[in-house]
């Protein structure tokens, strides 16, 4: 496969621009890198960086920023999404050669000029790649300053700390090098010393595990490199590190609305995914939430009351509802139509335990979509792409995320006055003090949605089309109309563009 047409892009007006650049490591597998499936890790020369700035920005590319923890002085993260293919593409732009473990990256190697100078024109993969030689140095330089001693550990404990990426890449790089030529580059670079141990390292396998010992030649030839102290290392990478892990586990086990990755500097972006049944707005919201994820700090949120997550308050009512279904269906499993749950139905309740039940859904409803929209502005101050599948109205009353106590025919007269207006006034507040700032609406027509989704009653489908189609937003809120009749990989793709163009 050919590369992405936004790194060909990228390739000939670097070229044009005389901006000098090369993917200087990893290059086993810089065709993944040019189709977008990993990152593409360019080294350039630092004098050009506000050039280059303005280079990418024309050509789309948009810069964020890292967390702190996990953000180094001289690399920046550039990323676009391919107009083509949808791909997100990750631009990991190093103006310096930043090595060393993880979390920290405390060396530099001043071997920049070096890399560039002798760089290679990959031409099937339209890329300049690093020279073969200088690539086997800088893999094994590489490994030497990242080990850590946990890894040390781990070895004596039986794990082999070269298995997966290196090895493949060490092989691959061996078939192109020339030995004698790796020797006088390292012997330049690093001395005698750490030339023989590179010059061990490639010679068997067996000797890899030299390149793990603590002191050895090659890492007493780096230590001039240092930014740090050995201690003030070891206390920055350890902060770094448990403020990562800190981070990463409020998110995942507390969901809380915390940056792990990267975001961009002028603030984040709440998106609306609104869609009738059978628009595919499930599946545009999941595939936009694993697209940008892979790279950004993405928070997705449900706002109907169905299939998502269901607050501690309502969950009670979910598991009553979803029981009384199943008594239905063993008493009758001949029924014709599925009954509808309380967030589906527009037509009032018939009993008062029905009514009660309503009710109690309504009220627990309300208190969990205001928390989850305040959630979403935490979310979105915070500079993260919150992606929201529905989003509360009030210009359609009794169904499609509307308050359920209400209704535009006169049907509701079964509910207190007063409890119609509470839940009413609840709902405006969400809509007019949080409004989304980008809605992707995707619309069907009746027939398509049924096609799609014949569970669904005609008469429910063609009401909720409508809706979809008529709900107005405020000023500040920019609307996409997507046809979702089109096939999926078009609907993702436009769906895709929507979210990335109102990025900042």
């Amino acid at each position: 496969m050919t590369a992405l047409q936004i790194v060909q892009t990228l390739d000939r007006i670097l070229q044009q621009e005389n901006i000098r650049y090369c993917h200087w490591k990893s290059n086993e597998h810089v065709d993944a890198a040019v189709e977008g499936k990993t990152d593409l890790d360019v080294l350039v020369d630092e004098t050009e960086k506000e050039h280059l700035s303005r280079v990418l920005t024309q050509i789309g590319f948009k810069y964020f920023e890292a967390i702190p923890c996990r953000r180094y002085v001289d690399i920046d993260d550039y990323l676009v999404v391919d107009a083509e293919t949808g791909a997100l593409v990750h631009l990991h732009l190093h103006y310096r050669l930043e090595l060393g473990e993880k979390h920290l990256k405390g060396y530099h190697l001043p071997w920049e000029d070096l890399i560039l100078t002798s760089r290679l024109y990959d031409t099937p993969h339209n890329v300049y790649i690093a020279e073969p030689n200088i690539e086997m140095i800088l893999l094994i330089v590489r490994v030497v300053l990242k080990v850590r001693m946990r890894d040390r550990l781990n070895t004596l404990l039986g794990h082999n700390y070269f298995d997966g990426d290196f090895i493949r890449e060490y092989r691959w790089l061996k078939e192109r090098i020339d030995v004698s030529k790796v020797e006088y580059l390292s012997t330049e670079l690093m001395g005698a010393a750490a030339a023989q141990l590179v010059l061990q390292a490639i010679e068997s396998e067996a000797q890899l595990g030299q390149l793990l010992k603590p002191g050895n030649a090659i890492e007493a030839a780096l230590r001039q490199y240092r930014r740090y102290h050995r201690l003030v290392s070891t206390a920055l990478r350890w902060r770094r590190e448990v403020e990562y892990l800190s981070y990463r586990v409020r998110r995942k086990f507390f969901e809380a609305p915390v940056t792990t990755r990267r975001t961009p500097t002028k603030g984040g972006l709440v998106v609306a995914i609104l869609g009738a049944d059978g628009s595919g707005k499930s599946t545009v919201t999941s595939e936009i939430t694993r697209c940008l994820s892979q790279k950004l700090d993405v928070f997705p949120i449900y706002l109907g009351s169905g299939d998502g997550k269901a607050s501690l308050g309502r969950l009670p009512l979910v598991l009553v509802s979803r029981a009384a279904q199943m008594l239905r269906k063993k008493r009758s499993s001949a029924s014709a139509q599925p009954q509808p749950t309380y967030s589906e139905s527009a037509a009032p309740p018939k009993s008062k335990l029905s009514s009660l039940m309503r009710i109690l859904w309504a009220t627990t409803l309300v208190y969990e979509k205001e928390g989850k929209v305040r959630q979403s502005r935490v979310a979105r101050d915070r500079g993260m792409i919150v992606i929201s599948d529905r989003y509360p109205q009030t210009q359609v009353l009794g169904f499609n995320d509307g308050p359920l106590l209400s209704s535009n025919n006169g049907q509701a007269a079964n509910f207190p006055r007063s409890l119609q207006q509470w839940e009413l006034t609840h709902y405006q507040n969400m809509v007019e003090t949080m409004p989304p700032d980008l809605v992707i609406k995707l619309n069907v027509t009746p027939e398509v949605a049924l096609a799609r989704k014949s569970d669904t009653p005609a008469d429910v489908v063609r009401q909720k089309v409508t809706a979809v189609k008529d709900l107005k937003f405020p000023r500040q809120t920019r609307v996409i109309d997507i046809d979702a009749t089109q096939p999926l990989d078009q609907v993702l793709l436009k769906a895709k563009w929507a979210v990335w163009e109102n990025l900042q």
